[in-house]
């Protein structure tokens, strides 16, 4: 008799659930009708009644109706009609979660300890579903940024950046989304530290910088913004590790400058020397390395001769090296002004001589028309490097020039002075 009855509880309790689970039933004719809303709500429903046991069914219904609901305001959106970003956004939030939860119904044991049972077509349709809607996170916070909603920008970015590892997908399926879309996210990262920034969310920024730096998309902005986040922490050690990282492994010039203005404040010459030491050492072969050891060593060191060294090691690697060239060129002009001040020119610098003066006079003319003739030849390779970048090269180029003119004047070459006066007004044409 026990055994009567206990089979009979067991036989009404299938009843219940397959009545139960019918549901998917009605949700199909509803769907066929276009009663999404109803559909909804009525897996929902099944999914919250503990006689259910088609989950994973259930889930992938609810999914397939979320993508039918959000699906006309993409339309409309690719057309440029005016639509709801807000029920594509959490239409898309609401697909994701009902398909990998569709997934996980399909994973662990039930309750007497057994693989669960499931549906292979379910699982590829499920699977298939989440692949098709790779880039609607992105889509969804583009157009949240569109509408000024950055919050809601950030989150969806996030969501993109982080889509392939939904758990949904093997690790042979994430590493191919990460290959294909390898650009979009980087694209994405960027973008997400950048918001960080104009959020003045230092902590976030500094969280995703790591992945981003290593996409080396944008590389200058992202530098710029960790820098500027450990500045407004006050973490000076960090702030300068940043400048240095950008300098060393991007080869910034604009940040190593920065850092070595900030060496020359702080009077860390030795640290300044010490790294670009530590750089060509690492990267012998890079031009770069030896430029920022030429640096060093003419603008905190004041050795012109190593500088140029330094300078010559640059352009042997990279004869096609603009500032290598105009830093090179520079170092003649600065050897004058420093010979100068050293009156060994006292005499060119009166800019006249009697009998008694006049060999010295002219000794010294010479003597600093052959100085300034090397500087105007690099800068005139400077120019032919980058012929369309007037702004590096055109000023120096220009007082060079003019001191030029001056000297031939002094050596009463009046014919080589006009020439040198022509060339002075022709580069300044570049600023009028």
């Amino acid at each position: 008799m026990k055994k009567h009855l206990l089979t009979l509880a067991l036989a009404v309790t299938a009843l219940t659930a397959n009545a139960q689970n019918s549901a998917i039933y009605k949700v199909d004719e509803l769907i066929e009708k276009g009663d999404f809303a109803a559909a909804a709500a009525l897996c929902d429903e099944a999914l919250a009644n503990p006689k259910t046991t088609k989950f994973q069914e259930f889930y992938n219904k609810a999914g397939q109706i979320q993508i039918q609901t959000f699906t006309p305001e993409l339309l409309k959106a690719t057309q440029s009609i005016p639509f709801d970003t807000l029920a594509f956004c959490t239409g898309i939030d609401r697909a994701v979660n009902y398909y990998t939860k569709s997934y996980e119904a399909t994973q662990g044991v039930d309750a007497k300890g057994k693989p669960v049972k499931w549906d292979k077509k379910i699982a590829e349709d499920t699977q298939n579903r989440l692949l098709a809607m790779v880039d609607f996170y992105n889509y969804a916070a583009m157009f949240s940024y569109a509408n000024g909603d950055k919050a809601r920008a950030l989150d969806y970015f996030q969501k993109y950046v982080d889509y392939p590892q939904n758990p949904a997908f093997s690790q042979a399926v994430r590493d191919s989304l990460n290959t294909i879309n390898r650009e979009n996210y980087a694209q994405t990262r960027y973008n997400l530290c950048m918001l960080y920034y104009e959020g003045k969310n230092w902590d976030a920024l500094l969280a995703n910088a790591p992945a981003a730096l290593q996409d080396h998309y944008n590389n200058h902005d992202i530098y710029v913004a960790v820098a500027g986040a450990y500045l407004a922490q006050g973490d000076s050690a960090n702030w300068e590790k940043t400048l240095v990282d950008a300098a060393t492994i991007e080869g910034d010039e604009g940040f190593f400058n920065e850092l070595i203005v900030h060496y020359a404040n702080s009077h860390q010459t030795d640290k300044a020397v010490a790294m670009v030491n530590d750089l060509v050492a690492k990267h012998p072969e890079d031009a770069k390395s030896w430029f920022m050891k030429g640096c060093v060593e003419s603008d905190l060191l004041n050795d012109i001769e190593a500088a140029r060294k330094s300078y010559s090691r640059s352009l042997e690697i990279d004869p096609s090296y603009t500032q290598a060239y105009i830093n090179m060129g520079t170092t003649f002009y600065n050897e004058i002004a420093a010979r100068t001040e050293n009156h060994e020119f006292d005499h060119f610098n009166r800019g006249y001589y009697n009998h008694d003066t006049k060999d010295a006079f002219m000794a010294e003319t010479r003597a600093i028309q052959a100085i300034y003739q090397q500087a105007c030849d690099y800068l005139e390779k400077a120019r032919a490097s980058a012929p369309d970048k007037p702004e590096l090269w055109g000023r120096r180029l220009q007082r060079v020039y003019n001191h030029m003119r001056i000297v031939y004047e002094n050596l009463d070459d009046k014919a080589t002075a006009e020439q040198y006066q022509a060339k002075y007004d022709e580069v300044g044409k570049f600023f009028e």
